[in-house]
């Protein structure tokens, strides 16, 4: 029950370039800017609220890629861009472990309360387990990170609770932790890479390099995911019994 880390990658790629990827690059991102947008707008009423030192002007207390609404509004719509996003990762996630990646009416009907709620419980308890692991010491935080990587892929895949999935993820991970830090490691450099290249070039806190960003970020986002369902598919088609599959790459895509 190895990792293919080399597999992964490639197959993320091609996932990502699939037409269900590319309609999750264009739903996550058109969310994740909302959510800047409104973000922006609350930081804004914010600073509107301080006593700023004189001669300060309404220019330079203003945020980019803000929204002319109250801050009340953008607070209560910021909530509800973060419940529409956990929606589209459940549908994204269940996507990319079917054998061929397609949007389906099972994908965004299936028990989706259960499996949207038991991922919002999963996601703040493994944010505070990995909290704590880098506070005592860097490395249980990522020995944490690593073993519970799956949790929300069977979560969404499964239907399973959040404390099942978190078992069945450490118990996936097993004897592939080392190669699952170096997978989740090389997409996190290639995005810091990107970024740096980005900041360059890019003129500093602008709309526009905001905009950028989170267009980059929402395809790492993606790509991400179709390289942890991939990984995920690797270890759980060896670690159950059964007739041989095929192990082209291109079978999973």
């Amino acid at each position: 029950m190895v990792l293919h880390i080399k597999r992964a990658l490639g197959n993320g790629v091609s996932k990502t370039l699939t037409t269900a990827g590319l309609v999750f690059v264009v739903l996550i991102g058109v969310a994740q800017i909302a959510f800047l947008a409104l973000s922006n707008t609350l930081a804004e009423a914010f600073l509107a609220g301080l006593d700023l030192p004189a001669g300060t002007t309404e220019t330079t207390a203003s945020v980019p890629l803000s929204l002319p609404i109250s801050a009340t509004m953008a607070g209560v719509l910021s909530i509800v861009v973060l419940f529409a996003l956990q929606v589209i990762t459940v549908v994204l996630i269940r996507v990319m472990t079917a054998d061929h990646p397609a949007i389906t009416s099972e994908t965004y009907t299936r028990r989706m309360g259960w499996v949207v709620l038991n991922s919002i419980v999963g996601g703040i308890v493994l944010g505070i387990l990995s909290t704590v692991g880098f506070f005592l010491l860097i490395i249980p935080g990522l020995f944490l990170t690593v073993s519970l990587l799956f949790t929300v892929i069977y979560i969404a895949d499964e239907d399973e609770n959040f404390f099942s999935a978190m078992k069945n993820s450490w118990s996936l991970a097993s004897g592939n932790r080392w190669r699952l830090l170096g997978l989740y490691v090389a997409v996190f450099v290639a995005y810091m890479i990107l970024s740096l290249v980005l900041g360059f070039v890019m003129p500093p806190a602008s709309a526009v390099s905001q905009l950028v960003t989170g267009i980059l970020s929402t395809i790492l986002v993606v790509y991400l995911m179709a390289v942890l369902t991939d990984a995920y598919r690797q270890l759980r088609r060896d670690d159950q019994p059964g007739p041989e599959t095929d192990s082209d790459p291109n079978t999973a895509v």
